[in-house]
């Protein structure tokens, strides 16, 4: 006896006449605006499920959505009959059936019950599948994997309208590989705000109908994707049990992924990174990620440019008898990995301020391991309170900088960590980067060099706070002052703070002072906070000096 309905695996566009009859359950439904005219309403768009798991899409044209938009609720089972059929022919497909179908006027809708269909009908694709994918592919898939890392939320502008993302990484139990996944807008939200609510141990993933991209990973789509975190769904739980039973268990980690990683340089510098300058940057009151451009004018011996790092999260380890400690993994270790924190002054039209280089990007600009440098430094006798030749490599370049904004303390003088996650070194982008922003040839340090010298020295407070290095123990170094120490509570025999408009000042090239001179940039409107040693008659010197500079 023939079956009552018709089984997704055999609609075809052969047979004219033929009154298509299928029961299916609606996984996905969501509207689309891509033909959207002033006088319709947005298409309805359904993937749609059968008893054999076979997915085939629906489209409700917008000059019928009246006739079905209240009919029609994802989770429920139809019988749907008398649709007509056409070559499956989107831009991104959420099923492979070479056919979709089409509402018309005369279809009919009659709502089931019906638990033989399954409820999401999963059809997960390999890792392996997706990562030796060599092209953009246009088909939708879906994905399991448990958290082992996540990025910062990422926030942009696109054609003046703000956009937002996250990366987070995702890794199976059986071949132990990991797949970066980009979630854009509200997935991004509703992921973070999961974590926020729900603390756990682990955190598994899954993500349907998501495009597969061409940087070896995948991410959600606009309209058709659907995202579950730790849902109490047959394939979660089946995934958490074998997790628990697994060797792998022991080795999930969840570490910070570096922001950049599916991003080219032109897109992370050009189309998505906002732009601030020097002088914006140190204007910042919260946590930010920006873009900058500066030219680097000095590397800061005094901070030192290596230290030993933990060989799982990286952080700073503190010498301990003759084994190593991380706070971070609350771990002793007899052996450390030698990374890069190399602390840059850079300058641009606006103002200048240290910069910190870590190892990744180090690395990549020096074309050679911190390990490796360390052991040739000091193999040939180099002293420890410098820094390798090499290192100089980055002086009087101009790079572009995407860096984070880290507030530590706003009372201090120096209330900021700057830490640069991605340099960009290439001419091209560089121009480009100055033609977008209009950024020109910097006057300021061409003309008052020796004002920048002398604004860039080495203060002995900031040194105070830093960690030691490699070669004398413990963190990750910091720039800032100590807490506490701020231009107000210093001794005022050792030093007198003046305020002075460097953007009228600097306007005039000469400057002679027998005082000492310090400085920090303090706000866009360029005040410049200097530090004179010396007695009151050598400030009041000064202050006569940039008066009669400034008539």
């Amino acid at each position: 006896m023939a079956s009552r309905y018709d089984l997704i695996c055999n609609v075809n566009g052969g047979s004219e006449h033929k009154i298509w009859r299928i029961k299916v359950r609606v996984i996905r439904l969501w509207r689309s605006s891509y033909f959207k005219d002033n006088n319709n309403k947005p298409m309805i768009e359904l993937v749609v499920l059968d008893e054999q798991g076979g997915r085939i899409q629906c489209t409700v044209k917008s000059i019928h959505v009246y006739l079905f938009e209240n009919s029609i609720n994802e989770g429920n089972v139809y019988i749907l009959e008398n649709l007509s059929v056409a070559l499956n022919s989107g831009k991104y497909k959420p099923t492979m059936h070479e056919f979709r179908m089409f509402f018309k006027r005369e279809t009919r809708v009659t709502l089931v019950e019906d638990s033989s269909i399954p409820l999401y009908g999963f059809s997960f694709v390999p890792f392996v599948e997706i990562l030796n994918e060599t092209k953009d592919d246009r088909r939708l898939v879906d994905v399991l994997g448990v958290v082992t890392g996540k990025g910062n939320l990422i926030e942009f502008k696109k054609e003046g309208k703000p956009c937002n993302y996250v990366v987070i990484e995702l890794e199976n139990i059986e071949g132990g590989l990991k797949l970066r996944c980009t979630l854009w807008e509200d997935y991004a939200f509703m992921f973070l705000k999961h974590l926020e609510d729900h603390p756990s141990e682990s955190y598994v993933v899954v993500l349907q109908f998501a495009k597969m991209k061409n940087f070896k990973g995948v991410s959600n789509t606009t309209y058709n994707s659907k995202l579950f975190i730790n849902a109490n769904i047959p394939e979660i739980e089946d995934f958490q049990m074998r997790l628990k039973s697994s060797d792998s268990q022991q080795g999930i980690q969840f570490s910070q992924l570096s922001d950049h990683a599916s991003l080219t340089l032109e897109e992370e510098f050009l189309e998505r990174g906002v732009y601030k300058s020097i002088a914006d940057l140190k204007e910042v009151t919260q946590n930010s990620v920006f873009v900058t451009i500066g030219t680097v004018k000095d590397i800061e011996s005094e901070y030192n440019w290596c230290y030993r790092a933990c060989k799982k999260c990286s952080l700073g380890l503190k010498l301990d008898g003759s084994m190593f400690y991380c706070k971070k993994c609350v771990t002793h270790y007899s052996t450390f990995v030698t990374r890069y924190s190399i602390q840059l002054r850079v300058v641009d039209e606006t103002d200048s301020a240290s910069f910190i280089l870590f190892d990744k990007e180090a690395s990549n600009f020096l074309k050679i391991p911190a390990y490796e440098l360390r052991t040739s430094y000091i193999a040939k006798g180099g002293d420890k309170n410098r820094h390798p030749e090499e290192i100089d490599s980055f002086k009087d370049k101009k790079f572009l900088f995407k860096v984070q904004v880290k507030i530590q303390d706003m009372e201090s003088i120096v209330p900021y960590v700057i830490s640069i996650s991605r340099l960009c070194f290439e001419d091209n982008i560089i121009a480009s980067f100055e033609k977008k922003y209009q950024i020109e040839e910097v006057a300021l340090i061409q003309d008052n060099s020796e004002l920048l010298s002398q604004f860039t020295e080495s203060s002995d407070l900031l040194k105070d706070n830093l960690s030691e290095s490699c070669d004398n123990g413990v963190d990750t170094p910091s720039p800032l002052l100590p807490t506490g120490k701020t231009a107000s509570n210093m001794d005022s025999s050792v030093i007198k703070v003046l305020d002075v408009d460097l953007a009228e000042y600097c306007g005039n090239a000469s400057f002679d002072t027998p005082s000492k001179c310090k400085g920090e940039m303090h706000s866009e409107q360029t005040i410049v906070r200097v530090a004179v040693h010396g007695d009151e008659q050598s400030a009041k010197k000064l202050r006569k000096v940039i008066k009669e500079e400034k008539n």
